[in-house]
């Protein structure tokens, strides 16, 4: 063996090649996918979903005191770890069948600034995923007084899913009048 062999900066530089010729190349470069993420719930067998941060809490209905003078679709007042909240039968607030109280049952207590509302739904479906793929572009053929609560919707598994926006439900004036 010659002496350029046994010199260590010649096997580090042969070791260099050898391991760049057989190196696997680098992974594909893989295109992310812009998730939009919300809550789920059915109300009067229709599929919606809610921004994240428009809901604070999801529970079971608790206990109600009814409050006289109100549209029927003020449920009452639930005291929920010492705060008061509004009930509303988000169904029979758009003049369909009122939420039955059952075990899917659910109050969506809303993230509105100076809204201490809670909604009652029929379900609570969790946290969904939608990606823009299935966005659909025209929400103009969804009918019914709900969907003024809806700009945009997504597609997933031959069904709709409206994206309910919960401020602009607070800020409608039948929403705010609440004597009967």
């Amino acid at each position: 063996m010659g002496l350029a062999s046994r010199d260590p900066l010649s096997l580090l530089h042969k070791m260099q090649l050898a391991s760049r010729t057989s190196a696997p190349g680098l992974p594909e470069q893989a295109q992310t996918v812009v998730l939009w993420s919300g809550l789920g719930f059915r109300m009067a067998g229709l599929t919606l979903v809610t921004p994240l941060n428009q809901v604070s809490e999801v529970l079971p209905c608790p206990a109600l005191t009814l409050v006289p003078g109100t549209h029927r679709w003020i449920k009452g007042i639930a005291n929920v770890r010492g705060n008061l909240f509004t009930v509303i039968d988000l169904a029979e607030f758009f003049g369909m069948e009122p939420v039955t109280m059952n075990d899917r049952a659910r109050l969506m207590i809303m993230n509105v600034a100076n809204f201490n509302t809670a909604l009652l739904v029929n379900e609570v479906l969790g946290l969904r995923h939608f990606d823009e793929e299935q966005e659909q572009a025209d929400v103009a053929g969804l009918v019914g007084p709900v969907y003024a609560h809806v700009q945009r919707a997504f597609a997933r598994d031959g069904a709709i899913w409206g994206v309910f926006d919960m401020q602009s439900l607070a800020g409608s004036e039948a929403f705010n009048n609440v004597a009967a």
